[in-house]
C-alpha cells in the first residue's frame, strides 16, 4: 500500500487521471440526482396541472348543467328550448367523459401515498362519494332533458335535487380535491428546492476538491500539452497549405492567395499580379512508360527546378497532377514576365534521370495578368488556362499571354456547341471529295471524303474549326453517319454512270473503332446505297494505329479487311507509329503527311525522311500516297524518289459532289491527264 501511495505522489499524470475519474463520477452522481429530482418535480407538477384542469372543467360543467336545466324550464318558446336542451346534452356528454377519465385515474393511483388515498376516499367513500354524486347529477340532468321538451312540469321534479346535489355535495367535494392537489404541488416544489440546495452545496464541495487535487497538477500538464498542440497546429496548417509530394504550396494556398490579392485591390487601388499556369507536355506517357513512382520523381524534380529559377521573384504552387501555378507579385519581376517564363522553360525543358531511364521534360505556360485579364481568382485562372491551351496548340514547349482573341475563340467554340444539334437536324454537314491519282497511268485511284459545315451565319467551316467541339459533345457518330450517307450515295451514282473513281477513302478516329458493331454499320450503310465494300478504304491516324493493339480496335480493323475494305495509315510520320505496327499485316497503304511534302524540292532533310518512308513501305509491300502537294516541283521530286500516287491541290482541290462529278467525267476521257503531271510525263 505504501508503494502505491509513493508511486501515486511521484506520478502527477496518474493523480490527474484518478482525480479526473473521481470528479467525473461525482459530477455524474450530481447530474443524475438533479435530473431525477427535476424529472419527479416536473412529472408531479404536470400530473397536478392536468388534475386541476379536469377538476375545474368538472366544476364549470356541473354549474353549466344546472343553469341550462333551469333555463330550459323557464323558456316558453319550443324552438328556443330545444336549442338550450341541445347545449345541455353536449355539456352532459363532455362532463361525463371528463369525470370518467378523472375517476379512472384516481382509482389507479388510490394507494400511491396518503394524499392519493384521501382523494380516492372523497371520490368513492362515504360521506363525500363524489363519483356517486356526480353520476347522480348527470343522470337527473338527462332525465330532465328527456321530459323538458314535451312535459316541462314533469321535468321540473328533477331540478331541485340537481341543484341540491350540485351546491351541497359536488362543488364542496371538488374543492376538497383541488385543495389536496394544491398541497401536493407545494410539497413537490419544496422537496425539489431542498434537493437543489443540497446539490448546490455538494457542487461547491466538488469544486473545492477539483481545485485542490486536480487543477494545480493539471495546469502544469495543460501548459506542456498546449505547447505541443501549438507545434502540431503549425504542422497541420503547413500540411493543409502545401503539397505532400513536392513540398510546394498547394491549390488551396494558391486560390486563397490570389483571392486575397484581388480582394485587396478590388476598389481600384494600385496593385498588380501575374499568374503563370504550366503543365508538363505528355506527362501521361511518363507514367505509362516508366511507372507512377518515376512520375512522382519527375514532379519533384520539376518543383525543385521551379523554386531554383524563381527565387524571391514568385511563389510556385502545385495545382494537382502535373499542373503548376507561379504567382508573381514582385513589381520588378512583373516587368520581366517574358524573361521569367523563358527561364522557367529553359530550366524545365531538359533531361531528367529517372530510376531506369532518362526522359526529356517539356512544358508549356499560359500567362494571365491582374487586373487586365481578370478581376478575381476564377477569371484569372480561366484566362491562364486559355493561354496554356493556346501555348500547347502552337506546338508545346512555349508560353503565351492571354489575349481577347483566345476568349473570342472560346466563345465561338461555345456558340458552335449550341449550333451543332441544329446543324445535324438540318443536314448542314456536307461531304467534299479530293481525288487521288496514279502518276504513271494517270488513273484515278481514289477520292478522299472530307467534311464541311455550311454554317448559316459563318459560312463554310473547315473540320479544324468544329471537329474537336463535336467530339467533346459526343456528336461525331451522327455527323459521320450523315456525311457518309451522302458520300456513299454520290459514289454509288458515279458507279452507276460508269465513272472510275477507284475507292472512296473515309477517315475514322479511335472512338469510331471502339463503337459496338462499327464495321457492321459501315458495311450496312454501303449496302443500302449499293456500293461494294471493295470500293471503300478506311484511313486511321498513327495514334489509332498504336491503339489497334487494343483487342476491340484490332478486331474492328480485321473485320473491315475481311469485307474487302482497305486500311490505310494517315499522316504517317507525325505521330508515334513504329515499324512493329507496319509489320502486322493489317495495313495496305501509308499516306505521307503534308509537313514532309512542303518544300521537299529544296529541303534535303525532308527528302531523306520521305525517301526512307517510301523504301520502307515498298519493302513491306505497302503502297504509298503523298498528300498536300501544292507545286509541280514537289511532284517532280516525289517522282524521282519513286512515289507515284498523289493527292493535293496541285491535282485538284476538295470539291462538292457536282464539281467532283464534272472533274471525274473530264478526267475519265481517254486523252485526259492531270495538268500538274504534264511536265513529269514529258
Amino acid at each position: 500500500m505504501s508503494r502505491f501511495f509513493s508511486n501515486f505522489r511521484k506520478d502527477p499524470e496518474r493523480r490527474i487521471r484518478i482525480a479526473y475519474r473521481l470528479v467525473l463520477v461525482a459530477m455524474a452522481a450530481l447530474l443524475a440526482t438533479s435530473y431525477f429530482a427535476l424529472n419527479y418535480a416536473i412529472e408531479r407538477s404536470r400530473h397536478n396541472a392536468i388534475a386541476f384542469k379536469d377538476l375545474n372543467n368538472e366544476r364549470v360543467l356541473s354549474q353549466r348543467v344546472v343553469l341550462l336545466s333551469q333555463h330550459a324550464l323557464n323558456i316558453g318558446d319550443i324552438s328556443h328550448r330545444r336549442n338550450v336542451l341541445n347545449l345541455l346534452n353536449e355539456s352532459l356528454s363532455e362532463l361525463e367523459q371528463i369525470h370518467s377519465q378523472l375517476a379512472g385515474q384516481i382509482h389507479r393511483e388510490a394507494n400511491k401515498d396518503a394524499s392519493t388515498k384521501r382523494v380516492s376516499d372523497i371520490f368513492f367513500s362515504w360521506p363525500e362519494q363524489l363519483d356517486y354524486r356526480m353520476r347522480s347529477l348527470i343522470s337527473n340532468s338527462r332525465q330532465l332533458a328527456t321530459f323538458a321538451e314535451n312535459a316541462p312540469d314533469t321535468a321540473a321534479i328533477y331540478l331541485a335535487p340537481m341543484q341540491e346535489t350540485a351546491a351541497e355535495m359536488v362543488l364542496p367535494a371538488l374543492d376538497q380535491v383541488s385543495d389536496i392537489y394544491r398541497l401536493n404541488t407545494r410539497a413537490s416544489i419544496d422537496l425539489f428546492e431542498r434537493v437543489q440546495r443540497t446539490l448546490v452545496a455538494a457542487a461547491f464541495v466538488l469544486l473545492a476538491v477539483v481545485w485542490l487535487f486536480l487543477f494545480r497538477p493539471l495546469a502544469t500538464q495543460i501548459g506542456r500539452r498546449t505547447r505541443e498542440l501549438v507545434a502540431a497546429r503549425d504542422e497541420m496548417q503547413y500540411a493543409a497549405m502545401h503539397d505532400g509530394l513536392t513540398g510546394l504550396a498547394n491549390r488551396d494556398f494558391a486560390l486563397r492567395k490570389v483571392q486575397e490579392q484581388t480582394e485587396l485591390h478590388k476598389d481600384g487601388s494600385s496593385g498588380s499580379m501575374a499568374l503563370l499556369l504550366l503543365d508538363l507536355d505528355d506527362f501521361k506517357n511518363v507514367n505509362d512508360s516508366y511507372g507512377h513512382l518515376s512520375g512522382d520523381r519527375l514532379l519533384c524534380v520539376v518543383a525543385n527546378r521551379l523554386k531554383s529559377v524563381l527565387g524571391k521573384d514568385g511563389t510556385a504552387c502545385r495545382m494537382g497532377g502535373d499542373e503548376f501555378l507561379v504567382i508573381i507579385e514582385n513589381k520588378e519581376a512583373l516587368a520581366l514576365l517574358p524573361r521569367i517564363a523563358g527561364r522557367i522553360l529553359e530550366r524545365l525543358n531538359s533531361a531528367v534521370a529517372l530510376s531506369n531511364a532518362t526522359t526529356l521534360v517539356r512544358s508549356s505556360i499560359g500567362i494571365a495578368r491582374f487586373p487586365t485579364d481578370g478581376k478575381d481568382a476564377e477569371q484569372l485562372l480561366a484566362a491562364a488556362d486559355l493561354a496554356l491551351y493556346a501555348a500547347k496548340k502552337s506546338g508545346k514547349g512555349t508560353f503565351r499571354f492571354f489575349n481577347e482573341e483566345m476568349q473570342r475563340e472560346l466563345n465561338e467554340a461555345k456558340a458552335l456547341e449550341k449550333d451543332i444539334d441544329a446543324a445535324i437536324t438540318l443536314g448542314q454537314f456536307k461531304p467534299v471529295f479530293q481525288p487521288q491519282i496514279d502518276a504513271i497511268s494517270g488513273r484515278v485511284i481514289g477520292v478522299e471524303v472530307l467534311v464541311r459545315w455550311h454554317h448559316p451565319e459563318r459560312g463554310v467551316l473547315l473540320p479544324g474549326e468544329f471537329l474537336d467541339v463535336a467530339a467533346n459533345l459526343g456528336r461525331m457518330p451522327e455527323i459521320t453517319r450523315l456525311v457518309l450517307d451522302q458520300a456513299f450515295e454520290t459514289a454509288a451514282q458515279w458507279q452507276s454512270r460508269g465513272l472510275d473513281f477507284g475507292r472512296v477513302a473515309v477517315n475514322f478516329s479511335g472512338h469510331d473503332l471502339m463503337w459496338n458493331g462499327f464495321f457492321r454499320n459501315l458495311a450496312q450503310l454501303a449496302r443500302e446505297h449499293g456500293l461494294a465494300c471493295d470500293h471503300i478504304s478506311v484511313e486511321v491516324v498513327e495514334s489509332v494505329a498504336i491503339r489497334s493493339d487494343n483487342e476491340q480496335s484490332a478486331q474492328a480493323l480485321y473485320e473491315l479487311r475481311k469485307l474487302g475494305i482497305r486500311i490505310e495509315i494517315d499522316d504517317f510520320g507525325t505521330g508515334f507509329a513504329s515499324l512493329s505496327h507496319l509489320n502486322r499485316n493489317l495495313f495496305d497503304r501509308v499516306k505521307i503527311d503534308r509537313q514532309f511534302i512542303a518544300e521537299i524540292d529544296s529541303c534535303e532533310r525532308s527528302k531523306i525522311i520521305v525517301d526512307s518512308i517510301i523504301r520502307l513501305a515498298k519493302a513491306l509491300n505497302l503502297q504509298v500516297v503523298a498528300e498536300g502537294m501544292e507545286r509541280q516541283e514537289e511532284i517532280d521530286t516525289l517522282l524521282e524518289l519513286g512515289c507515284t500516287q498523289f493527292q493535293g491541290n496541285a491535282i485538284a482541290p476538295p470539291m462538292p459532289p457536282n464539281v467532283a462529278n464534272e472533274w471525274l467525267v473530264a478526267h475519265c476521257r481517254a486523252d485526259a491527264r492531270p495538268v500538274a503531271l504534264s511536265a513529269a510525263a514529258n
